[in-house]
């Protein structure tokens, strides 16, 4: 049997198992209550099915561009991109009402403000939120709808733009084609998924970096143009994504002088001073991000100090003492995609230097900046791991996943074409095949698992429920519970900026009840407060710790019991309940029931 139809039926087993992963979405009923985990909300074998679709399309590319003229890649490109798409869509298909309690939420109260004043007000993120009700209006479409899906369509682009990137860059077919498996897996995990400005952002960097590219090439006036607009969006969506992107066009500009790059491209003017300038213009106007910077600043001299994630880290592994598996286990599914990605990324820079050293490699200025970007924004990402910046480490991170993504095809293919294999084709089958499968599958499972939010690695899944935007409108509907008002498993500001806007006055008065309901001094909760106080547990709250630390009972915040006590606790009263979101009230009687009770 030929090579060709070898790849053919690789093809075709990708496809099928494609197919059994969409037929198991259609068959497993749709979530009618919060989840903790999406992982476990389908069998084993869907996501088995979704790393081998991922994994098989990958590998058939790889074998294509070992085949001067076979067109197999083709169809294993489409494979790949529609298994992301059914992978990213899964919030969607599940039948989630929203997926992002945080910051999603607000964001679609800046979704109301816009449509309510018309205004953008103190907005500094406006373009995602027009687009939003702009598909919105054209689609007819409610706005939790939109949301759910722009993030896979801007998932797209992203994935048309690393082709047409890869294109760009490399000359070779089989160059290109080495790349192209690596940079269409989802290692920029939860980007993909809910409304954020931020991700939606990053999904554009590989699109103005294509328009870079092939206007050095060919600086048509249509290319040019596409280049500002894009460069326009990538400002305006995030000020933090555009700050990135002109670092990355710094790096660019620095390896073309680089004298052992195959450069210079001299089209590549005023890149940097119409970034800074699009970027101070639009946001100095902004106090907020001002604040943000004074922020940075005083933390990086001294000035002030809050805490860094990491500090934060080793504090609850003091005070949990967890086992060395489960603190593994957490690190690889938090961190195990940066981790792989930058350690073959900076093998990759390693080997190019002793090439480069040994005059047996040229590396163009396109690999010199996608290299320092893997230095400056992965070192970048442990500076904000290590220190209390604001913004989380995985934001640059996510930069230089970028830039490592595009080394690591390239590190196979300097693989293939300049190591001297002994017997070569021989070298090849037992040396070079067996690590290119073995990098692949790692990264297709590793990206995979790590997309959600899990107890793999001791997260809660970021689902909205239809039951807590009733039960949250049920409380809003009373005002004076949001004066004194404790919850679990939930945050209700959020809901409040869904449904009101975020530039609204209103603000609840949130807090957590305290630890086991403090059953454990005392017989009754009302004598812990000297005020009556509303009580909200939802489905999320009660299953938080079974869930996510089993082996750790002692370490609980709240136990089933404790809840089982809550319901017959004399001075706890159940106001509304419907199955996922539970609304108590609590009356005082610290004060001997003096207070009186909210109507």
């Amino acid at each position: 049997m030929s090579r060709a139809r070898h790849l053919e039926l690789l093809t075709l087993l990708g496809t099928g198992l494609l197919i059994l992963a969409v037929a198991v979405v259609s068959a497993v009923p749709s979530a009618t209550k919060y989840e903790i985990s999406i992982y476990g909300a389908l069998p084993s074998y869907f996501w088995v099915s979704i790393v081998g679709a991922l994994f098989v399309g990958g590998l058939v590319i790889l074998l294509s561009a070992a085949e001067p003229a076979d067109t197999t890649w083709q169809p294993a490109l489409a494979l790949m991109i529609l298994s992301n798409l059914v992978l990213f869509l899964m919030p969607f298909l599940r039948g989630y009402q929203m997926y992002g309690r945080e910051d999603p939420m607000s964001h679609l109260g800046y979704i109301r403000d816009f449509v309510v004043t018309g205004e953008i007000g103190a907005n500094i993120y406006p373009p995602a939120h027009v687009l939003a009700v702009t598909v919105s209006d054209a689609t007819g479409l409610d706005w939790m709808t939109v949301v759910m899906v722009l993030s896979p369509v801007f998932s797209l682009l992203y994935y048309g733009a690393m082709f047409y990137l890869l294109r760009t860059v490399f000359d070779s077919r089989r160059e290109m084609l080495f790349g192209i498996p690596f940079v269409m897996l989802p290692v920029l995990r939860f980007a993909h998924l809910g409304f954020r400005p931020f991700a939606l952002s990053i999904m554009l960097i590989p699109f103005s970096l294509y328009l870079l590219f092939k206007s050095d090439q060919s600086a048509t006036p249509a290319t040019r143009t596409a280049f500002v607009i894009v460069l326009f969006a990538q400002t305006f969506y995030h000020p933090l994504t555009a700050l990135f992107v002109i670092g990355v066009f710094v790096l660019y500009r620095g390896s073309n002088h680089v004298p052992s790059m195959g450069g210079p491209f001299p089209t590549t003017k005023n890149l940097f001073s119409i970034s800074v300038a699009l970027f101070a213009v639009w946001y100095t106007q902004y106090a907020g991000i001002l604040l943000r910077f004074k922020r940075i600043y005083t933390t990086l001299f001294g000035v002030d100090q809050g805490e860094p994630p990491v500090a934060a880290y080793q504090q609850t592994i003091q005070e949990s003492s967890p086992a060395l598996i489960d603190i593994l286990r957490v690190i690889l599914f938090k961190y195990g995609v940066e981790f792989m990605l930058f350690g073959l990324g900076f093998t990759f820079t390693v080997a190019a230097a002793a090439l480069v050293w040994k005059g047996r490699y040229v590396p163009t200025p396109h690999l010199g900046m996608f290299t320092g970007t893997v230095v400056v924004f992965s070192f970048g990402g442990l500076l904000f791991l290590v220190s209390d910046l604001i913004v989380p480490p995985n934001r640059p991170f996510q930069i230089a996943k970028i830039g490592a993504i595009v080394l690591v095809g390239q590190l196979l293919y300097v693989g293939w074409i300049k190591i001297d294999w002994s017997e070569r084709r021989i070298g090849r089958t037992v040396g070079f095949w067996p690590t290119a499968v073995v990098v692949l599958l790692l990264l297709a499972s590793l990206s995979t698992f790590s997309v959600y939010k899990s107890p793999l690695s001791s997260e809660r899944n970021p689902q909205v429920t239809e039951m807590e935007l009733e039960g949250s409108a049920w409380l809003m509907g009373h005002g004076e519970a949001t004066e004194n008002l404790d919850r679990f498993g939930i945050t209700f500001h959020r809901h409040h900026d869904y449904r009101n806007g975020v530039q609204t006055s209103d603000n609840f008065d949130e807090g957590t009840p305290p630890s086991h309901f403090n059953y454990t001094t005392r017989q009754y909760l009302g004598s812990s407060y000297d005020s009556d106080h509303y009580l909200t547990i939802t489905r999320k709250g009660r299953i938080t710790y079974p869930e996510l630390f089993p082996g750790y009972r002692d370490r609980w915040r709240y136990t089933p019991g404790d809840f089982d006590q809550l319901e017959r606790d004399q001075t706890v009263n159940r106001l509304y309940d419907n199955g996922d979101y539970t609304q108590y009230l609590v009356n005082a009687t610290a004060n001997d029931g003096a207070t009186a009770s909210p109507n």
